[in-house]
């Protein structure tokens, strides 16, 4: 009985890993858009708002993964 449950978690482990790695892909996809819609911005706007967004959304992938 160890094994069946050993073998679930490493199922749902590599599940797991292959959703955020299909985010990670599906998010530098879509950096070359995101860095065309904010060219008209000063930089510094640009690092702000990517520094305090980055915490929550690191916060979030951290409790869910």
């Amino acid at each position: 009985m160890v094994t069946a449950t050993a073998d679930l978690d490493q199922v749902a482990k590599g599940r797991r890993g292959f959703l955020l790695a299909l985010g990670a892909y599906f998010l530098w996809g879509l950096l070359p858009f995101y860095m065309k819609a904010v060219a008209h911005l000063p930089l510094a706007e640009v690092i702000a708002n990517r520094v305090v967004w980055s915490v929550p959304i690191a916060a979030a992938v951290l409790l869910w993964a």
